[in-house]
């Protein structure tokens, strides 16, 4: 009985994390549409005006969150001292203290600035069933995305864009069960997404990596 209320759970999350990650795309196509550019264009657009980057990046996730149902509400740092890694150590709060909002399904969206000089697009991070569901734990429950340059929303973590800050996970591929480190979990999202097992390729994320 315990290994059915695992499976089930786990179940849940990967249809709440491709649910996530289809939002997020259309998100992003309404910005396109809406304003003549993607969400990491806007936010560098609100620094070029003279914002701070923390202030654009508060901005933008006001703004985001209008094009969800019912709009949201905006909120300040929501829990991000209770945020773990997949190892289960406490997370870098620093990733999360941009900007932060909640849809009426009570769904949490982290934000990370953004900035021109860098050619850095921001990073979303989601709670893909809410703060107040636990275990508010990257790689379990919470995924980070960037909104890029080329106008794609990306799960973080493929290794093959280790370098790339505008158009891929930049340092953020780690996803390990073992690391100490406070980002750890960061680099989780394109594995969940895909399915595949980030320390053997041969099995599935959900049903191996996740316990």
């Amino acid at each position: 009985m315990p290994s059915l209320i695992a499976n089930h759970r786990k179940e849940v999350l990967k249809t709440e994390l491709k649910k996530a990650y289809s939002e997020l795309q259309q998100v992003n196509l309404s910005f396109i549409n809406d304003e003549e550019m993607n969400m990491c264009e806007y936010d560098w657009m609100l620094v070029d005006s003279g914002l701070e980057v923390m202030a654009a990046s508060k901005e933008l996730s006001r703004k985001f969150i209008k094009y969800y149902q019912g709009n949201g509400e905006y909120i300040y740092n929501l829990g991000i001292d209770n945020i773990k890694t997949i190892s289960g150590g406490n997370a870098h709060t620093s990733y999360f203290d941009d900007g932060s909002v909640a849809d009426l399904r009570k769904r949490t969206f982290y934000f990370e600035y953004g900035e021109t000089s860098r050619k850095k697009c921001p990073i979303i991070t989601v709670d893909i069933n809410g703060y107040y569901k636990l275990p508010n734990q990257l790689g379990i429950d919470m995924f980070a995305f960037r909104p890029t340059e080329n106008g794609k929303v990306i799960p973080l973590g493929n290794p093959s864009t280790l370098n790339d800050a505008a158009n891929g996970s930049s340092t953020f591929t780690e996803c390990s069960k073992t690391s100490t480190s406070s980002f750890n979990g960061m680099g989780c999202a394109y594995w969940a997404v895909t399915d595949i097992n980030p320390e053997d390729k041969t099995k599935s994320y959900w049903k191996d990596f996740i316990k």
